[in-house]
């Protein structure tokens, strides 16, 4: 299993969905109303100067699902033409759940 964390504008979020959906996610955990400064995107701090947030999901997804799921990530971000997905991916060692 991997873990992996996006972060995305909030407007963005019925896209990330689709994804899951084709790539049949069956779980994820999404934190609303996220605070975030990317690296070439105005940041989003839910203030007048810096309105706007930014939605984030945290998923466990078996290994051989995360090249495809970073292949639709990068291909959206190709078309975007602002900012785009950060994702990040690392190993999971033990994962519990019911």
């Amino acid at each position: 299993m991997k873990m992996v964390f996006l972060s995305y504008k909030e407007s963005q979020h019925d896209e990330v969905m689709e994804i899951f959906e084709d790539l049949e996610v069956a779980a994820y955990t999404r934190f609303n109303q996220v605070q975030a400064k990317s690296r070439e995107g105005r940041p989003r701090m839910g203030t007048h100067i810096w309105p706007g947030f930014n939605s984030a999901v945290l998923l466990a997804i078996e290994a051989e699902k995360v090249a495809e799921l970073m292949a639709r990530i990068r291909e959206f971000n190709q078309k975007t033409e602002f900012e785009g997905i950060s994702a990040m991916c690392w190993a999971l060692e033990e994962a519990c759940w019911k």
